[in-house]
């Protein structure tokens, strides 16, 4: 019986691979998984160039415009024009039919006018529109024509700002350039439950994170990020901007990112820092669903507590999934208390076979 046991034992630690437990095995980089490509990066050899910068800084840098004609409003199909040529109200007004409220643009973007006949106005400027009635004019009938034009209802070009503002809806284009402060302005600016960090805007087939509170930190200037029409802004919730920390950690919790930046450090802290007893500091992850083809996996080995300087450095963004690695000490412990039970079994059970025989020999 003593045979059998320690062959039973031996049986139970040879499969304790088979204990119930989630490991990380980290991924080679450009591995795959699912239907995803895994990106495999290293925090404590990052510099200062690398993902430790903030996404959403980065992202404001690409949107930020240095030429001020970029603001500069063209109009577009349902736009009122009024155009006035100076000393000839016979144009203005013909047969002397007053228009204040101007002509309506069509819908293919045309307009006419007297003598300059049907022009395709949609994508000018005005100043551009007022050299070309300037220049039709005078080829036909007069010499140096005073030419303006005005837009007086803006109808085409238009942003749309949702989430957490007070007023959301459409936002229209106007001679005033279309910045993200004044588009934000406009509906009433954020809420008190706003996440500024998190404001996302959607261009075409494009998503740009804008860390709204980190631009001021930084100095950028949030008055050259002009809009475009069509945009879309959304303003998301402090309250739905969660990451999760999980594993080796105190308290596994989901861990919001507030009204600014978590840092990895920041989350790990509010999450009671790592298990003391079970923790693996060399194996600290974040990992990044990127986009639906995309995964992103972030290493931290902290295995000198000045590696947790990176952990300081490195933002996180919300849905992260920040997971602490057991050790290997934590995993064999965890086998032993798994199967010590079952060994403590067999034994009583052997000895108390062995008993019973004994009790028959006596007899």
């Amino acid at each position: 019986m003593i045979k059998f046991l320690i062959l039973f034992t031996a049986i139970l630690l040879s499969g304790c691979f088979l204990a119930p437990q989630m490991r990380m095995s980290e991924p080679s980089d450009t591995a795959s998984y699912g239907n995803a490509t895994v990106y495999l990066h290293k925090i404590n050899t990052m510099n200062s160039n690398d993902s430790l910068i903030p996404s959403s800084s980065v992202d404001v840098q690409i949107l930020l415009s240095e030429d001020d004609s970029t603001g500069e409003y063209r109009i577009g199909p349902l736009d009122v024009l009024q155009v006035i040529v100076w000393e000839h109200p016979e144009l203005t007004s013909p047969m002397g039919q007053y228009l204040p409220g101007g002509q309506l643009v069509s819908k293919e973007g045309t307009f006419f006018f007297p003598y300059a006949g049907e022009i395709k106005v949609a994508g000018l400027t005005t100043r551009e529109l007022r050299n070309e009635l300037t220049t039709r004019l005078s080829d036909k009938i007069l010499t140096n024509p005073q030419v303006d034009v005005k837009v007086v209802t803006y109808n085409s070009s238009k942003a749309f700002v949702s989430g957490e503002v007070f007023k959301p809806g459409f936002v229209a284009f106007d001679e005033f350039p279309m910045t993200l402060p004044e588009a934000l302005s406009r509906v009433g600016g954020l809420t008190k439950d706003a996440n500024g960090s998190g404001i996302l805007l959607r261009r075409g087939e494009n998503v740009f994170k804008i860390d709204y509170y980190g631009a001021f930190e930084s100095n950028l200037a949030l008055d050259r990020l002009l809009l475009q029409p069509g945009d879309q802004l959304w303003v998301p919730s402090a309250m739905q901007s969660n990451v999760y920390v999980i594993g080796e950690v105190t308290q596994p919790s989901a861990v919001s990112t507030g009204y600014g930046r978590l840092s990895l450090m920041e989350a790990l802290a509010k999450s009671g820092g790592l298990a003391i007893t079970t923790a693996s500091s060399g194996s600290i992850y974040v990992i990044r669903n990127t986009s639906d083809t995309r995964i992103d996996v972030f290493h931290l080995d902290a295995g000198n507590a000045m590696a947790l300087a990176f952990a300081e450095r490195f933002d996180l963004n919300p849905r992260d999934i920040v997971y602490v690695d057991a050790s290997g000490l934590a995993t064999w412990n965890r086998m032993i208390s798994m199967i010590l039970p079952s060994v403590q079994s067999v034994y009583y059970g052997v000895l108390t076979g062995r008993n019973i025989d004994s009790w028959f020999i006596t007899k």
